[in-house]
């Protein structure tokens, strides 16, 4: 089989590396009369950038060519260090870049290269022959416990993939009736790959599904349709029923496979990520009820927000400033640069949305891993703002959206924190003049003081009798158990207040 080939630089200058990627724009047409039209990419680093993989990876076979370590360093010994950017020892570089970037090469196609320039293409021109995968694929990340995997229009070639690599005998699409019609399509995409029975079990919309009443509804409808310990629940919807779902997974015969479909923006940033179920106890608590139970995959498709109100998406923008202020500063600078292409758009679109999804992830991702049972302080750090905003969740009986009420925790701790000297004051103001361009947490909540301080002393966080509050430092985060009764009371009054340190930026 003959092929066009089309030889692409994205290393070098970014104006150069802009004329290369209208470049690539362009090479995706239709194919040659001769073959398939393939486009060869000189990648570096650069294959890092969100915005470049989905130009890469949308519309086209990506093929990436594998050589042993020892092939690689003795090709970098070859050229000149100073060309290549590299300090160090290159084999340490080799090392460190393969760590580093095999999530993004795994979401094209990998082959070995390492032996002649015929068995590669041996192994290309098969690959070639084969149809493109609907959607773009942009990360793909093997995980102790599961896989993930990140793009846009993703459902069915992702949920295809997890099902090839299960023995599957039959399963269930746990949903609630908002999310109905993308619950038929993945049964679809189910009895299309696996052709199995496929049982679809509805749940209620947002919090009542975390109630314990219904996860007993529940199981006993599993019982009646005989599930086994191999068959797998597919939770598809909000960050609730994630919640719920992750938690029926986790206790149902002791532990089943769970494949996590979030469909809102809370659930793409933050809830699917992590394997933590709850469930709530009315009036007394959210999530005190609970289990960690690691998906066996979590799809990350940012086409399934489409059509969430503004209010929804914009109040779960408090969970990336929080993971900004914890783990990837780079996200405080992300929302702070949104919007500016389009004024009075605070949104992000696009690759601006799958960088910021991604970003969330990985860091979230790093925490977990580093303290999965949360037995320890590091985990703990993914809880800052949430002392507050579980107590508010519960005192407004769970009628408060979780980002906002983040949004008021967050505005607290970091009251707390520059009151005690834990938070420097720079990091404080930047955070809050965040949130007020965000528009959240800015305004008063008609909630007593008193209730909502009842609640926080029920805080699943205490150790030994003592209320433990996340607070920003210099350096991460810190656990403190001796903020003083009169900073937290102030501190929790002056958020429900609502205050802006500046006027909103859009109209």
């Amino acid at each position: 089989m003959r092929h066009e080939a089309h030889f692409v630089d994205l290393t070098g200058e970014p104006s150069r590396r802009a004329d290369a990627l209208a470049g690539l724009r362009r090479s995706a047409t239709p194919a040659a009369p001769d073959g398939p039209l393939s486009t060869v990419i000189a990648a570096d680093r650069i294959i890092g950038d969100p915005s470049i993989r989905a130009r890469l990876y949308g519309g086209r076979h990506v093929i990436w060519l594998d050589v042993t370590p020892d092939q690689l360093v003795e090709r970098l010994r070859a050229a000149r260090p100073e060309d290549l950017g590299i300090e160090g020892d290159i084999r340490t570089f080799v090392a460190d870049h393969l760590a580093t970037y095999r999530p993004y090469y795994l979401a094209g196609t990998r082959i070995d290269a390492s032996g002649s320039v015929a068995a590669a293409i041996s192994q290309i021109d098969p690959l070639l022959a084969r149809p493109i995968g609907s959607g773009t694929l942009v990360l793909r990340i093997e995980v102790r416990g599961g896989l993930i995997e990140l793009g846009e229009g993703i459902l069915g070639r992702s949920l295809g993939h997890v099902l090839g690599r299960l023995a599957v005998r039959r399963c269930a699409v746990i949903t609630s009736a908002r999310d109905l019609d993308r619950a038929a399509a993945a049964v679809d995409v189910v009895r299309a790959i696996a052709d199995v029975p496929v049982d679809v079990e509805e749940l209620p919309e947002g919090e009542p599904s975390k109630q314990l009443e219904e996860q007993e509804q529940l199981f006993r409808r599993l019982a009646r349709h005989r599930f086994e310990r191999g068959d797998p629940l597919i939770a598809l919807g909000d960050d609730a029923l994630l919640e719920a779902a992750t938690f029926a997974a986790a206790v149902w015969l002791r532990g089943v496979p769970l494949i996590a479909i979030p469909v809102t923006t809370l659930g793409l940033i933050d809830t699917s990520i992590g394997g933590k179920g709850g469930i709530d106890l009315p009036g007394v608590g959210r999530n005190l009820l609970g289990a960690i139970h690691q998906p066996v995959a979590t799809i990350l498709d940012v086409g399934l927000v489409e059509g969430e109100s503004a209010a929804d998406r914009r109040s779960a923008l408090a969970e990336v400033v929080k993971v900004g202020l914890i783990a990837d500063a780079g996200l405080l600078s992300l929302l702070e640069t949104v919007g500016q292409a389009m004024p009075g758009e605070l949104w992000p679109q696009g690759s601006e949305l799958l960088e910021l999804v991604e970003r969330c992830a990985l860091a979230k991702r790093r925490l977990v891993l580093l303290d999965e049972r949360d037995t320890g302080d590091v985990r703990a750090a993914l809880n800052l703002g949430h002392t507050l905003s579980h107590a508010l969740e519960a005192a407004t009986g769970f009628q408060l959206r979780h980002g906002e009420a983040v949004a008021y925790g967050l505005r607290a701790a970091l009251d707390i924190g520059t009151s005690m000297g834990v938070t420097p004051a720079a990091i404080a103001a930047r955070a809050t003049r965040l949130l007020d361009r965000l528009e959240l947490a800015t305004e008063p909540l008609d909630v007593p003081v008193a209730d909502v301080l009842e609640y926080i002393e029920a805080d699943k966080k205490r150790r030994e009798g003592r209320l433990r509050w996340v607070l920003v430092g210099l350096d991460g985060v810190t656990m403190r158990d001796d903020v003083p009764p009169s900073i937290a009371h102030r501190a929790v009054a002056s958020a429900l207040a609502g205050h802006r340190s500046h006027p909103p930026s859009r109209s």
